[in-house]
């Protein structure tokens, strides 16, 4: 349960960040060249998210927790996982057209970086909220005994 969760809170997150990016780039750099985007364009990025999230959820969460992983795996997984989702991510631009040419490219990767990096500010807030909300009830307990 707690896997779906996370794979629901990954991509309500970072789709609505996407979306959000797609929405302001349609208004500043689009309209004044009147460009439109394919019907199918957000649904390829909602889709595109859940990806990643189920990606990063069997890839970097581990639910075993008497598993102590060491720093350097730690890193060399989130090397990884940030390639691997690239590849994700770049993958599904080019096969629902997010981006044509090499400035094309080259934006959909720096937005990809900001996004990641925007992705992991996002999980570490909730997680410290999640944490908080815990650790008060705990305190609750202890002093109602």
């Amino acid at each position: 349960m707690n896997r779906i969760k996370i794979i629901i809170e990954q991509t309500m997150m970072v789709s609505f960040m996407v979306l959000c990016y797609v929405s302001i780039y349609g208004l500043l750099a689009m309209k004044k060249y009147d460009y439109t985007f394919d019907w199918y364009i957000p649904g390829s990025i909602v889709l595109a998210s859940f990806m990643c999230s189920v990606v990063t959820v069997f890839f970097l969460y581990d639910f075993d927790e008497k598993n102590e992983q060491s720093k350097v795996r730690g890193w060399v997984s989130l090397i990884l996982h940030f390639v691997l989702l690239y590849f994700v991510i770049m993958g599904f631009g080019y096969l629902c057209h997010w981006y044509r040419g090499t400035s094309g490219f080259i934006v959909t990767s720096v937005i990809y970086v900001i996004i990641y990096f925007g992705a992991w500010a996002g999980t570490t807030l909730i997680f410290r909220h999640d944490s908080k909300i815990i650790s008060e009830a705990l305190d609750k307990v202890r002093d109602e005994d």
